[in-house]
């Protein structure tokens, strides 16, 4: 981690005044009040929009890296670019309402993932040298 900035837990105290020990609560703000009845309320919309937004940024994400002409790349990247950023905000004023919430993770937890995924390394294919690590195993297309 760079030693210049503040770890992640000092951030995540400052931002959201979470604490990373196993028995935090939830981050979030607190919660803005809506009936719960069968109409469409804020939150519902604002749920539609953000999981379109996320929807939207893994198409165009997707279509940035198969693009081959180099002016509609850059078209569709400043496209991408914005609908990140829309789908940033959204998130954000979910968050400010208390209608998207964090769970801190348990250390341990995180460790105990770690230790069980780090031997599917050797899984990759010819692993160290060869096609996975230059790229070839996947050429670019010709649209």
């Amino acid at each position: 981690m760079n030693n210049n900035r503040g770890s992640y837990s000092s951030y995540q105290q400052q931002r959201y005044g979470g604490s990373t020990s196993p028995s935090a609560p939830t981050i979030k703000n607190p919660s803005a009040h809506f009936d719960k009845g069968t109409e469409f309320n804020d939150r519902d919309r604002l749920n539609d929009m953000l999981a379109t937004e996320k929807w939207l940024t893994d198409g165009f994400n997707v279509f940035v890296r198969e693009t081959s002409h180099q002016d509609l790349y850059n078209d569709v990247l400043h496209v991408l670019t914005e609908t990140h950023h829309a789908c940033r905000d959204v998130f954000n004023l979910m968050f400010e309402k208390g209608w998207y919430s964090l769970h801190p993770e348990n250390p341990s937890h995180i460790a105990d993932h770690y230790q069980k995924f780090s031997g599917y390394e050797s899984q990759f294919p010819t692993q160290g040298s060869g096609t996975y690590q230059t790229g070839a195993m996947y050429p670019p297309r010709d649209y």
